[in-house]
């Protein structure tokens, strides 16, 4: 068995990067067979583009191993894709926890965060993702987000900022709309 998983990897590392292919350089020999023939299946469900099949494939190999981070990364991958936002920000947050020096755990949660328009917390994880990061692929992969991020910074509406304190002016039209509005009640009432 262990000559067949080496046989595995070794092939992944010569086949072209796919979607899955960089969690599974990562997996270790020392999980359950089990854990690892549920984790390649639920990669090649989504290399198909069968997120709810990955799910299920990638939550079975969580049963068999439940602190395997690629396992929780792809789970949260398959959720995202998925549009079930929570509970892909728990597996991602879960396997940055798992092994805090997990380029791809950090790069998946700062590109999900960037995709729900939380751009601060999206800076922080491409930052460790950078900090993580082993090779030249790896660090091109986070300057393209940041580029991404930036090219839509700039094109899109920006948040208002809550923590800001208003002006004057503002907080003049705010009484005075407030003081229209119980005149208006008033004579509606009366």
């Amino acid at each position: 068995m262990n000559q067949e998983v080496e046989v595995l990897e070794i092939e992944c590392l010569e086949e072209e990067p796919t979607a899955g292919a960089e969690l599974e350089r990562g997996s270790s020999s020392q999980l359950p067979a089990s854990a690892l023939s549920s984790f390649r299946a639920g990669i090649d469900s989504l290399n198909c583009g069968e997120a709810k099949a990955a799910a299920i494939c990638f939550g079975q190999a969580l049963s068999f191993a439940p602190d395997f981070a690629d396992g929780h990364i792809g789970m949260g991958i398959a959720y995202a894709i998925d549009s079930r936002v929570y509970p892909a920000l728990d597996h991602l947050e879960l396997a940055v926890k798992l092994e805090p020096r997990n380029f791809y755990a950090h790069f998946k949660l700062g590109q999900l965060y960037f995709k729900l328009r939380v751009p601060q917390k999206g800076y922080e994880e491409a930052e460790s993702a950078l900090r993580c990061a082993t090779s030249l692929e790896e660090r091109k992969l986070v300057a393209q987000l940041l580029r991404e991020e930036r090219q839509q910074e700039k094109n899109g509406v920006t948040r208002p900022w809550w923590y800001k304190p208003f002006s004057k002016s503002s907080v003049y039209l705010g009484v005075a709309l407030v003081a229209g509005l119980c005149a208006a009640l008033l004579l509606v009432m009366h």
